[in-house]
């Protein structure tokens, strides 16, 4: 009897050490959260009414839209961006930004946070803790569907990117 109560708590503290080594691995982990993607001009389906945006007096656009994304560190660890231990590939030279069905961007920034800063569509920063947001907000001229902006998993050494549609429909 305490043969079997002795292997059967040896199989019970193997199967929480192997649960505890799964559960605790280290993950690199970005969600991307759409916070907002709302087109600003919409043709109006009037005979002889035309609506038209120009940037800065010159420039017509014809398919504005306002997005606005959340980048938060859903892993358990640490993301560095800078100097030799650089979860980036780029080693220090920023993670990229990347667009689909853009044609121009018109503003983009990233707002409320002191974690990155924005330039030539690359976010540089020093360390990204778990938890911690960048919010990425954008005026866009659409090449016809719905614009979008996301990150490239590769950017990141083994990292998962997930995205998610914050949006209410």
């Amino acid at each position: 009897m305490g043969t079997i109560n002795s292997i059967i708590c040896a199989i019970i503290s193997a199967l929480f050490t192997v649960f505890w080594a799964h559960m605790s691995r280290r993950k690199t982990r970005v969600t991307i959260y759409c916070m907002e993607n709302a087109l600003l001009t919409q043709r109006p389906n009037v005979p002889g009414l035309a609506v038209f945006v120009k940037y800065e007096n010159t420039t017509s656009i014809e398919n504005l839209w306002r997005i606005c994304y959340m980048l938060k560190n859903t892993g358990n660890q640490n993301i560095v961006g800078e100097g030799n231990q650089s979860s980036l590939v780029t080693k220090g030279h920023g993670l990229p930004l990347y667009t689909r069905n853009i044609k121009q961007i018109i503003q983009i920034s990233a707002t409320d946070n002191s974690i990155a800063e924005l330039k030539d569509n690359t976010l540089y920063f020093k360390q990204w803790l778990p938890d911690e947001c960048i919010t990425i907000e954008a005026l866009v001229e659409s090449a016809g569907e719905k614009p979008e902006l996301y990150i490239d998993k590769r950017d990141i050494i083994n990292a998962k990117v997930i995205v998610k549609n914050n949006i209410n429909k």
